[in-house]
């Protein structure tokens, strides 16, 4: 048993090494931005794909795989890559000292200043891809930009206390993206599902009030009859 066992490390050992050796490349200054560009893509793909099969469990078991909406949150994880790399490199920068002041600081600023940019940044990316007009688009940043608002505050909030606080820089988009896959879980429903459930409850009522009064005309036109005293011959 120990002797398979010791056979089986000394199997393994060669692939650990290799994991670490790339592990340490991609996390290198030389590298680091294509590697959190690849992790912001490949963890809005993937909560994108935890929310879609989601909604089918619960709403329709027979829906297929909609592959353009994943491709537009790729699109998203595109351009949060490097705004997200180079945001936290300049916010080390400005505050370099890990003290509850900078911490501080460093929330505040990326809640009240980066939040609104990255949100606005998610739905212009999406926007653009399907040609919204700027009305559609004023509605979006009303409602739906409103509650992915909401969302980063409350978990970025303590998330960025960890990692400001205790993440060496290089691994800080990595946990950023680690918390990432949940919000872009939620980000995804609120900007296909939220905001589709939004737009057909607002068109739906005018729809009714459209039929209604259409089958009230010939009643009318039936009483106006009456009262004039003239009869169908």
């Amino acid at each position: 048993m120990n002797k398979a066992l010791s056979l089986a490390s000394i199997a393994v050992r060669p692939v650990f090494r290799s994991l670490q050796r790339s592990g340490r490349l991609l996390f290198s200054p030389k590298y680091l931005l294509f590697t959190n560009t690849g992790l912001s893509v490949s963890v809005s793909i993937g909560g994108d794909l935890i929310q879609q099969n989601y909604q089918r469990i619960q709403n329709d078991p027979d829906k297929f795989w909609d592959i353009k909406r994943t491709g537009k949150m790729a699109a998203s994880g595109l351009a949060f890559g490097p705004l997200v790399h180079y945001w936290y490199f300049y916010l080390d920068k400005w505050f370099p000292a890990r003290t509850l002041g900078s911490l501080f600081k460093k929330i505040a600023l990326d809640q009240l200043c980066f939040s609104p940019i990255c949100v606005t940044v998610f739905l212009l990316t999406i926007g653009i891809i399907e040609q919204q007009g700027l009305e559609l688009l004023k509605e979006e940043f009303m409602d739906t930009g409103v509650l992915m608002f909401l969302t980063d505050i409350v978990f970025w909030s303590p998330a960025l206390a960890i990692n400001f606080y205790f993440m060496p820089a290089k691994y800080r988009v990595l946990f950023d993206n680690m918390i990432s896959l949940v919000v872009d879980t939620i980000f995804s429903y609120l900007r296909f599902d939220h905001s589709k459930a939004r737009r057909d409850h607002t068109s739906n009522p005018k729809d009714k009030t459209m039929e209604n009064d259409a089958s009230i005309l010939p009643e009318r036109k039936l009483n106006i009859v009456g009262q004039s005293g003239d009869h169908p011959t």
